[in-house]
């Protein structure tokens, strides 16, 4: 009965705080985010409550030893919690507004990358992955101090343009770029009035000429 198991998660959600970890894990197993809105919302508590408890724990326990069943606990309830980022609307920005909180990721961008990374990818929310984590990495913009100001900061209509010339000439454009720089070293050995500053867009396509002279080529010839 739907209107049982609402009421059972409620009074479940009051009486966590008096229960073992060993009941806790338990709870934890049983507990499945696939239900109704309304459940869905207690069940969302649950979880967040048990999530800070676990890290809270798990942080204890790095001064001895980390059990196995603790670690179990921390990642079952984890991966629960990131489902729950692809819930309907409610459930989703309460979640994502959990996530955010800065005790769970970090103000700095690349810190909170690298917890994206390591901690908040699970294989069963892989196809939803990339859109909470880029949410996550843009959450942080309304922060930034230059957020609030504008990209240009006269109208467009009334700033000044200036005409850039462009040549249309594809040769032109890439003639640059698409000539080897031997080719001018050599033409200004050949020719002293030609500097390699000369601008490349301006000048006939080069005529390429042999690396080696015929010198070069009697001498190698001899030494066979």
């Amino acid at each position: 009965d739907f209107g049982i198991r609402g009421v059972a998660l409620r009074l479940l959600h009051k009486l966590l705080p008096k229960l073992t970890h060993e009941q806790l894990y338990e709870i934890a197993q049983i507990l499945y985010v696939d239900c109704p809105n309304e459940y869905q919302m207690w069940t969302l508590e649950i979880y967040k409550w048990m999530y800070d408890y676990i890290t809270n724990y798990l942080t204890k326990e790095i001064k001895t030893s980390i059990t196995p069943l603790s670690e179990i606990f921390y990642h079952h309830v984890r991966v629960q919690l990131l489902q729950l980022l692809s819930s309907k609307n409610d459930i989703r920005v309460n979640c994502r507004n959990f996530w955010c909180d800065s005790k769970r990721l970090s103000i700095s961008s690349h810190h909170r990358l690298m917890v994206l990374v390591d901690q908040l990818y699970s294989i069963k929310t892989e196809n939803e992955y990339l859109n909470y984590c880029t949410n996550f990495l843009l959450e942080r913009t309304p922060h930034n101090p230059d957020y609030n100001h504008l990209i240009f900061e006269n109208p467009l209509d009334k700033c000044l343009f200036q005409e850039f010339p462009l040549a249309c000439n594809w040769r032109q454009r890439h003639h640059t770029y698409m000539t080897p720089l031997f080719t001018l070293q050599s033409q200004s050995i050949i020719d002293p009035s030609i500097s390699t500053t000369t601008n490349l867009i301006t000048m006939d396509p080069i005529q390429f000429i042999q690396t080696l002279s015929d010198n070069n080529n009697n001498n190698n010839a001899d030494q066979q």
